[in-house]
């Protein structure tokens, strides 16, 4: 009896461990998602008009977000969304070829150091600078 609870607590455990992965998975791909950060004083008012998407790697843009601040619309938004969609997977292959190549040159440590400033969550602090510069959303 008590096999079988900890077999199902086991099993509920992996569960919520792939329902997790899935979902940073997705967030890694949604490249129109909105922020996940809170706001700050320096975030622009509406959420697609970020730059730097913060659900994605460092580098990666918001594909809505970088036409909105062009002021794209129509057919000229669509191709810039599909630019910026090229963009980010060359980013992510790039990034991922980079870590491949340092483990032949680096300690693990210092793999992990590299590994951390590309991580998800370091965009907002781009977008802020970027705001911060009169780079971002403009007031109209």
């Amino acid at each position: 009896m008590q096999r079988k609870a900890t077999t199902m607590i086991f099993l509920a455990g992996l569960v919520l461990l792939a329902a997790a992965f899935a979902s940073y998975a997705q967030q890694q791909h949604d490249h129109a998602a909105p922020p996940k950060t809170g706001s700050s004083a320096a975030a622009p008012e509406k959420p697609d008009i970020d730059i730097f998407c913060s659900s994605m790697k460092t580098g990666q843009l918001c594909t809505h977000g970088t036409a909105n601040n062009l002021g794209l619309t129509g057919q000229k938004q669509e191709q810039w969304i599909e630019f910026a969609r090229k963009y980010n997977k060359a980013v992510d292959a790039a990034t991922l070829q980079l870590f491949k190549d340092a483990e032949g040159v680096l300690a693990p440590q210092q793999v992990a150091q590299l590994k951390a400033w590309f991580a998800v969550g370091l965009n907002p602090q781009i977008n802020e600078i970027l705001y911060k510069k009169g780079l971002g959303p403009q007031k109209h």
